[in-house]
């Protein structure tokens, strides 16, 4: 009995270990999770997750997600969870007694703006009165609506991924996040469709006119919660005052381009409600997919807002202890298994 016992010790599979891997890219120092599943294979599957707005690498894999790892090892996929650049601004604010205090946040982002304002300049994404985040202090020509970070975001993510292609046999590779982190997959796929397979952006509605498509076909899942007021899915303004383009209307420019000729929709009610809309039999053999949950806001689906993000006073920005453990992964199965179907 002893035995067996010390058999399980050596033979169960390690959940959520995770090794921090240290870059420089640029002149910038850069950071990322690496997850290898326990079991080795000749060949891997490779996703890529994105945080989203002041979030961590390893919140997004904790709690954004409701603990992906537990779905990477089932699947033997290797997953890298980069760390987006990030910085500690200090803010007064009033306290209920009238007195000020210093009040440090953490504050990480994407650069999807950059690429896609660059050529863009005259489009208004926001209202003149919008609730702008903080400004880079290295980003010296950033505008009222332009909210993230200013580094070559793309590259990084280029070079990681070809570094894993190095390292490992990976046979497909695929490029998920929230929010900014949907958002900053959806341009990766524009612009890398011959690197990536496929994409999920979850909650990331890129800016009015300015959704990006790719010039080569490359399958995506797009998600979206009706409820959602930050990154409304549909065409409404946001409650922080930018515009998003509608999912519809992502959707049929993508179907558009690889010549989608056939378009199902349907209702489903597990793992949560919501309105599917698939465009198939197009270019490439990829499928275009839309979906909405009508129950949802701005989260992960099977996750609710209150409990998707760290919930640290200054969050680590790679520490892993930091976030809460969350086992909920019904909806990352049900997204990953829609994108490794097609």
């Amino acid at each position: 009995m002893k035995f067996f016992f010390y058999v399980l010790l050596i033979f169960a599979p390690v959940i959520n270990s995770m090794e921090r891997v240290n870059v420089n890219h640029a002149g910038e120092e850069r950071s990322y999770l690496l997850f290898l599943p326990a079991v080795k294979k000749d060949s891997y599957k490779l996703v890529i997750g994105l945080h989203g707005f002041s979030g961590s690498a390893s919140g997004f894999e904790k709690e954004t997600t409701g603990g992906f790892n537990r779905y990477a090892e089932e699947q033997g996929l290797i997953v890298v969870y980069p760390q987006g650049k990030y910085f500690y601004p200090s803010y007064e604010m009033q306290t209920q007694d009238g007195s000020k205090i210093t009040q440090t946040v953490y504050s990480s982002s994407w650069n999807h703006l950059g690429p896609l304002i660059k050529n863009n300049k005259e489009v208004k994404i926001c209202e003149d009165n919008s609730q702008s985040a903080l400004p880079f202090p290295s980003c010296s020509n950033q505008n009222s609506c332009y909210w993230t970070s200013c580094v070559n975001d793309l590259d990084f993510i280029k070079t990681i991924t070809l570094k894993i292609y190095e390292e490992f046999s990976v046979d497909k590779s695929y490029v998920m996040g929230l929010s900014n982190g949907g958002m900053m997959a959806q341009l990766i796929g524009c612009k890398y469709p011959d690197i990536f397979d496929g994409v999920i952006n979850v909650v990331g509605m890129q800016p009015h006119k300015l959704s990006c498509v790719p010039e080569s076909p490359i399958n995506l899942i797009i998600y979206g919660g009706l409820l959602d007021k930050s990154v409304p899915p549909i065409s409404i303004k946001s409650s922080g005052g930018y515009y998003y383009e509608p999912i519809k209307n992502t959707t049929s420019s993508w179907s558009s381009k690889f010549n989608c000729k056939n378009i199902k929709s349907s209702k489903i009610t597990s793992p949560f409600r919501s309105s599917e809309t698939i465009y198939y039999n197009c270019d490439n053999d990829v499928t275009i997919t839309a979906i909405i949950n009508s129950e949802a806001g701005h989260a992960w689906p099977g996750i609710t807002s209150n409990e998707g993000y760290c919930r640290a006073n200054i969050q680590s920005e790679i520490i892993y202890n930091e976030c809460r453990e969350i086992d909920k992964i019904a909806g990352s199965k049900y997204l990953l298994n829609r994108l490794f179907d097609q």
